[in-house]
This record gives structure tokens, C-alpha cells and sequence, in this order.
């Protein structure tokens, strides 16, 4: 788990850049990863650059439907957008 790497807006830049996910500003930012017309993950990152709790990076990865070590690679950069289907696809959250 990478939590102590990665701040918050790390996060919602990198759901932005390779998930394309458009988030909705409220008190904290939520957004959907939307795929062939259907809403699949829904994700809530807080405001600002802070340092992201275990628990909280264990949240989004959660809801994002990813093992932690595969949101690492995501924050990374070597897991792409198609990786990320291959992996819900796998796991049975889309066809």
C-alpha cells in the first residue's frame, strides 16, 4: 500500500487522466467510471493535497474495484485503461 506516495489530488487527476472520469465538485469530489453507457464505480476523493489514511486509500480502491497493489499500479502508471477493463472484466463487473 502506497497511501504515504500518493496525495489526494494525485488521485483525482490520475481517475481524470486514464479513467476518464469527471467528477462532481460537492464537499468531497465524486465521480463515475462510466463504460459503454453503464456506471460501474463510483468514487469519492476529498478536497485538497493531503495525505491519504490507509483506510481511505483502502476505500478508494475499494470502490473503484481494485485490489490495493492494482491501485498502486494505477497511481503508478503501468496499469492503462484497458488493463482496468481487463481486470473488471475478469471479475465479472462488466461483460
Amino acid at each position: 500500500m502506497k497511501n504515504d506516495v500518493y496525495n489526494t489530488l494525485r488521485v483525482k487527476t490520475v481517475c481524470e487522466n486514464k479513467l476518464n472520469i469527471v467528477f462532481r465538485d460537492g464537499s468531497e469530489f465524486n465521480g463515475w467510471f462510466i463504460y459503454e453507457g453503464r456506471k460501474i464505480a463510483r468514487i469519492t476523493v476529498p478536497h485538497g493535497r493531503k495525505p491519504i489514511p490507509p483506510k481511505t486509500y483502502k476505500s478508494m480502491a475499494q470502490q473503484l474495484k481494485l485490489p490495493i497493489e492494482d491501485f498502486d499500479e494505477l497511481l503508478d502508471c503501468p496499469l492503462k485503461y484497458d488493463d482496468y477493463i481487463k481486470i473488471l472484466k475478469e471479475n465479472k463487473f462488466v461483460s
